[in-house]
């Protein structure tokens, strides 16, 4: 009997204790929900494009930072320009974004409160990049400026006269300037005799009936001495190194009148012999 009523005054203890226990347990399981709750991130999500065309830029940097230039996460674009970039806590936030080719760029400020996001459209300009190659060739429209105000451009278009361009030199793989007129119809290079030419470089003869002759030869349009065209190689007169152009002139028929056929630069006596026009770079 005594044992039936101890039970019968502990049943309402156990089933208070059972309550408090799930109590506890629904509290907690509240409490984890509120703190998950409050951890969610705000998030800004977006696509990093190109101004002008609209394109995506993939492997493009973003930066999210607070107002005050505080750097919170960065990210990198995907292949169609896509980002995510979050923060724990909600407030006021801007994007740097930059990518090779491109100016770096900031947008904002993007105000973000608890749970919130929002998606954007990053856009930033091309940046004109220096390249050497092209750098180098803005100075092509230089070289030929100069070309046609000497009227070798004009000449070339008469159609008489063989013409070694500036981009054929630059082309070549010439290591003299004898070498640029091997292989020219009617153009012979010779290597001068003696002991004091024989280490100066080749000199150039044209054919003239049947032999060989030393041509006329005007540098930057100044005509050299006949003595000097004959004897000295072109080398010496004008290094590679310098020569922008070269206009050759091998018969008198295509000899414009600027530079005259003579024949002073014949050392057989028998006839006029060619011309040779060369030009240098403008310093």
């Amino acid at each position: 009997m005594i044992s039936n009523r101890r039970m019968q005054a502990e049943g309402p203890r156990r089933l208070a204790d059972a309550a408090r226990l799930l109590l506890c347990l629904v509290t907690g399981v509240s409490a984890l929900a509120t703190v998950a709750s409050e951890a969610r991130a705000q998030t800004i999500t977006g696509t990093l494009m190109e101004v002008e065309t609209s394109q995506p830029i993939s492997l493009g940097l973003v930066i999210m930072m607070t107002e005050d230039g505080d750097s919170i996460t960065s990210t990198v674009t995907n292949g169609q320009g896509q980002f995510t970039v979050e923060s724990e806590e909600a407030g006021s936030f801007v994007l740097l974004a930059s990518a090779f080719g491109f100016k770096e760029t900031a947008a904002g400020v993007f105000e973000l409160g608890q749970d919130a996001s929002m998606d954007v459209q990053f856009r930033i300009a091309a940046a004109p990049m220096p390249i050497e190659g092209i750098l180098v060739s803005l100075q092509r429209p230089v070289l030929e400026h100069n070309l046609v105000r000497n009227g070798f451009v004009r000449r070339v278009t008469r159609g008489l006269g063989r013409f070694i361009t500036p981009a054929q030199i630059e082309r070549s793989s010439a290591r003299t300037a004898a070498d640029l007129l091997r292989g020219v119809p009617g153009v012979h290079i010779t290597r001068p005799g003696g002991a004091i030419n024989a280490f100066q470089g080749e000199m150039v003869r044209m054919v003239s009936q049947n032999d060989y002759c030393a041509p006329t030869i005007f540098l930057d349009g100044a005509r050299i001495a006949p003595n000097m065209t004959s004897d000295t190689p072109l080398d010496a007169l004008a290094p590679l190194q310098t020569i922008d152009a070269i206009e050759v002139y091998r018969r008198p028929s295509e000899v414009p009148i600027e530079y005259g056929m003579t024949s002073s630069g014949n050392n057989t006596g028998r006839g006029p012999c060619g011309v040779l026009v060369i030009w240098t770079k403008t310093r």
